[in-house]
């Protein structure tokens, strides 16, 4: 169910007066919300209130600065009671919720399954016995694992992994003159994993 941003931190203190004024606009004669609460009378008090001790904090002085804050408090105090309010009347209605001037929160997507990695790229390293693998990237991806086995695949075939949270590795130690298979196993949210073709890289160097 859509709800509103009931956050006001964010604000800075001229910006939350300008907020709260724009909410009572909005909410005056509003056919949603007939009988908020606190009513509307309350929330302007609040507002004055608000309004009065910001202009008397200019004279910097600690007295009128502590009231400002405390009427501050008290209109965000305000303002997420009538928020909490104004989401149970409206019961999901997404055109009454936009119509308080309030910010909607942002509502959640799931995540899309992991996708199967692809090995795009594989390069000669700068010392011999070594290449570089790199991998598409990959929405949701967490971390990875490199395996490599030398050609030809065997039943008796032994896969070297190297793990890595980047879409490239150096593989290293290899034997030069010989190809390799590579593939990558991908892990992401939920316990995903998904492991990637196996491919045969370049004679190595």
């Amino acid at each position: 169910m859509q709800k509103l941003n009931l956050g006001f931190s964010k604000y800075s203190d001229s910006n939350l007066l300008v907020q709260a004024q724009a909410k009572m606009v909005a909410l005056t004669g509003n056919t949603y919300f007939p009988s908020p609460q606190p009513t509307l009378a309350e929330f302007q008090t609040k507002i004055n209130t608000y309004s009065d001790a910001l202009s008397a904090a200019k004279d910097r002085s600690k007295n009128n600065i502590a009231a400002k804050k405390a009427a501050r408090v008290d209109l965000t105090n305000t303002l997420t009671r009538l928020g909490m309010n104004l989401m149970q009347t409206a019961n999901g209605d997404i055109q009454a919720l936009i119509s308080t001037a309030y910010d909607l929160s942002k509502s959640r997507q799931p995540r899309p399954p992991l996708e199967k990695p692809q090995v795009i790229k594989m390069e000669d390293g700068i010392n011999s016995g070594e290449f570089w693998v790199y991998v598409a990237p990959l929405l949701g991806a967490r971390t990875f694992v490199y395996q490599y086995t030398e050609d030809a695949i065997t039943e008796n075939s032994v896969w070297q992994s190297q793990n890595a949270t980047t879409t490239k590795v150096l593989l290293t130690g290899l034997e030069p003159g010989k190809k390799y298979w590579v593939k990558v196993l991908a892990y992401g949210v939920n316990e995903q994993e998904v492991l990637s073709d196996s491919i045969l890289s370049p004679i190595c160097r």
